[in-house]
């Protein structure tokens, strides 16, 4: 027969167990705190462009105007520092891949993009020919004082001082704007002969794979589908995921594609690829609105460095 002591103990056990109480056993153990992703930070949870130091970009000025993203999108930039403005100096213009990573570069370090309801979001979510837009206005948020001067030659004697404002970024073709989607923010395309293709403006991050896995099997001296690929970065809606296999698992699934779905896509390409032609919109000595190519005086590179540097010196 158990005696006293021991009824007590059992008795206090049961009741332990029906209220699903553990009794402490050792030193009591504090939970670590949860770790803090870049999407979920406590200083995302309020708008980016009230965060010191950063300034919100509204969405209808961009080249897109912001029907790509999701409703919601913030975008926000910060001013360029002499560290990284040091690194720019370095750019090698003559170098197509180096010149993209070095505008890259600025955009990683000096711009955010914030998507609604805490969705995971990186500058490489931010559209291609919104880039350079958000890189002229990093330009112009660090030249606050005007020390940079962009400017364009618009003939053998006369140049222009050229602002954000001032370049034609993209024109999408009316024909096409009928078919954008407003729910998925695409374009969506449905065939007479049934099936549907998604069609979308090249983010940063697709772009930035495709120019990487061709300059990989160049130098491998590999083989890769050039028909897809001129394709790809319009029908590639995420970079999230995509790697050598996945891309290819889409190369194999485009060969599958219909007549009629290559003859639209090639159409969209070639009108995509007209309508991303930047040029300088100004208006000249008699009134007349003029148009010029995009071509700086003194390169890409003057786009963060001071226009007249003896005049910085006393």
């Amino acid at each position: 027969m158990p005696d006293e002591k021991t009824e007590e103990q059992l008795q206090k056990f049961v009741e332990e167990q029906e209220s699903g109480e553990t009794p402490q056993v050792g030193p009591k153990i504090t939970a670590a705190p949860a770790p803090k992703f870049p999407h979920t930070r406590g200083d995302d949870q309020i708008s980016m462009g009230n965060q010191v130091g950063w300034q919100k970009l509204p969405m209808n000025d961009l080249p897109t105007q912001g029907i790509f993203y999701p409703e919601g999108t913030e975008v926000t930039i910060r001013a360029a520092t002499a560290g990284e403005i040091r690194h720019w100096s370095t750019i090698q213009e003559d170098n197509v891949y180096a010149l993209d990573d070095m505008l890259n570069y600025i955009l990683e370090r000096c711009a955010k993009i914030k998507y609604p309801n805490n969705q995971l979001s990186s500058w490489k979510d931010i559209k291609e020919v919104d880039r350079f837009y958000i890189i002229l206005a990093i330009r112009e948020y660090t030249f606050v004082k005007g020390e940079n001067q962009l400017q364009v030659k618009t003939s053998e004697t006369t140049t222009v001082n050229v602002s954000k404002e001032m370049i034609d970024y993209i024109t999408i073709d009316e024909r096409l704007m009928k078919y954008y989607n407003d729910e998925k923010r695409c374009f969506v395309l449905k065939f007479k002969t049934g099936g549907e293709i998604e069609v979308t403006i090249p983010s940063i991050g697709v772009t930035n794979y495709l120019k990487n896995y061709i300059n990989r099997k160049e130098q491998l001296n590999q083989g890769f589908d050039h028909d897809f690929i001129s394709y790809a970065s319009f029908v590639i809606k995420d970079w999230r995921g995509l790697s050598d296999s996945t891309y290819e698992k889409m190369v194999l699934e485009s060969n599958s594609w219909s007549i009629p779905q290559i003859s639209v896509l090639t159409h969209l390409k070639e009108i995509f690829l007209d309508a991303v032609e930047p040029v300088v919109k100004y208006v000249d000595e008699g009134g007349a609105e003029r148009v010029a190519p995009l071509n700086f005086q003194g390169g890409i590179k003057s786009i963060f460095l001071i226009s007249d540097p003896f005049g910085e010196l006393v």
